[in-house]
């Protein structure tokens, strides 16, 4: 009887383990299928010098500080430290994302969502616009980089 005892607290544990990996993929897939909302009024907010290099510039630092390992080089949500993550990190560079508004963004940034934390005791107000007029810069890159694309195989 002794030695039944370890063999059924390994079949135990073993049903307990793969039990808990059960929900992982259908919470994923509704993460991945539902986009981040922001309340209707954060899409008043206007941030300002949005387009000044230098405040362009700031941000980008400010981003390689605090956003690049989740969100990767390009904005694509593609970062080393994104991976697994139980909400993936958002793509600057989707269209949701592209059509939000300058507010919406500066919201996110604010408040956080999941794993991602909020901002608003880390960063000041002034260094999240600036987050958001780099994300901007990102954003008209992949623009540019599409356009171009679609020259040359023409």
């Amino acid at each position: 009887m002794n030695k039944a005892k370890p063999f059924l607290f390994l079949i135990g544990s073993f049903l307990l383990l793969l039990c808990s990996f059960r929900n992982i993929p259908s919470n994923y897939a509704i993460n991945q299928s539902q986009n981040w909302l922001s309340p209707s009024w954060a899409d008043t907010l206007v941030g300002p010098n949005l387009t000044n290099p230098s405040f362009i510039q700031a941000g980008k630092s400010v981003y390689l500080g605090h956003c690049i390992v989740c969100h990767g080089a390009n904005g694509k949500g593609d970062g080393e430290s994104g991976f697994g993550l139980e909400v993936p990190p958002g793509d600057f560079t989707d269209a949701f994302t592209l059509n939000e508004s300058d507010g919406a963004l500066f919201w996110k940034i604010t408040t956080g969502r999941g794993p991602m934390p909020p901002f608003l005791n880390k960063l000041s107000d002034n260094q999240r616009w600036q987050v958001v007029a780099y994300l901007r810069e990102l954003q008209r890159n992949h623009k540019a980089k599409i356009r171009k694309t679609k020259i040359r195989k023409k």
